[in-house]
């Protein structure tokens, strides 16, 4: 059994009850849906490996939804099976352009509905492999530096539609130099490690950390009010001041200092103002004592 989710949405109840019987044989956890009303926000939540979409909706035909994920950040890289009655190949076409990464044609056949799917899943599997040796930071396993910013500048796009809060935070070691000359640069790795899984579990699934640089990390914060901003960071910076790592028996303790910087309206903002701002707090709590937050 694989486990994998394939979310299916087709307004023909008996092709969505043949496809879903076909890939739940196949081991598959299958979502299927009526229409494609809410999709994006479904896809969000389910977190499907892959997607089989009808072209003929009642409310937003495929293309659009193809478009719209295609379009989204965090569901771009979902591949996409468009699944289709016509015969006029420029649907086709269409489809493939919009960033389907294939399609199939009814009347529904089972041996080529489990085929396509394993196939796509096993392209897929090894584009994340490419994509994470490309995003990810190889110590941590958060995101590196250019993919952090990245996510930034897409989620300050993102939020300015919706006209909702956006915040960056920048955490920093203290005295991690001090930690490394005592313990060897192995501990120190092994610190670094071990605070990232606490940045991970620390902060809600929604928001964004990576690794900035060295000791700093980054972490950004969407939807969250300026008190709930400042209650997650004092939460954060408690849980690693209580926190104990073990090397030869020794156990040493450390703490963070971390400045944030809160936007409740991201029009006209641009990313490097508030990474700039956040490190200007950053560097106030290093500079009145460290083991603090900031917040501008």
């Amino acid at each position: 059994m694989t486990g994998e989710r394939i979310l299916v949405v087709d307004d023909d109840k008996l092709n969505l009850t043949l496809i879903s019987d076909i890939l739940k044989v196949e081991g598959y956890e299958v979502y299927p849906f009526f229409n494609g009303s809410s999709i994006l926000e479904k896809t969000y939540l389910i977190k499907p490996s892959a997607i089989l979409l009808d072209i003929i909706l009642p409310d937003i035909d495929g293309f659009e939804i193809c478009k719209m994920l295609k379009e989204d950040i965090y569901t771009k890289d979902i591949p996409i099976i468009m699944i289709t009655g016509r015969t006029h190949s420029s649907d086709v076409k269409k489809a493939l352009e919009l960033g389907a990464f294939d399609y199939i044609k009814k009347p529904i056949d089972e041996v080529e509905v489990a085929a396509r799917v394993k196939s796509v899943l096993r392209y897929n599997e090894y584009q994340e492999k490419l994509k994470a040796m490309a995003i990810k930071d190889g110590l941590t396993g958060l995101y590196n530096h250019t993919f952090l910013i990245e996510i930034l500048e897409k989620e300050i796009k993102k939020h300015e539609k919706k006209v909702s809060s956006i915040s960056f935070a920048m955490i920093d070691i203290d005295y991690f130099k001090k930690v490394n000359d005592a313990y060897g640069h192995l501990f120190g790795d092994k610190v670094l490690k071990g605070l990232s899984d606490m940045l991970l579990k620390s902060v809600p699934n929604s928001d964004i950390v990576g690794r900035y640089g060295g000791e700093e990390f980054g972490i950004i914060f969407t939807h969250e009010s300026k008190g709930n901003l400042e209650k997650l960071c004092e939460t954060l910076r408690k849980n690693v001041q209580d926190a104990e790592f073990e090397t030869d028996g020794t156990k040493v303790k450390i703490t963070i200092s971390i400045g944030a910087c809160f936007r409740e309206n991201t029009k006209g903002l641009k990313s490097d103002e508030i990474i700039r701002k956040a490190d200007e707090a950053l560097y106030k709590a290093k500079s009145s004592g460290r083991n603090k937050i900031e917040i501008v």
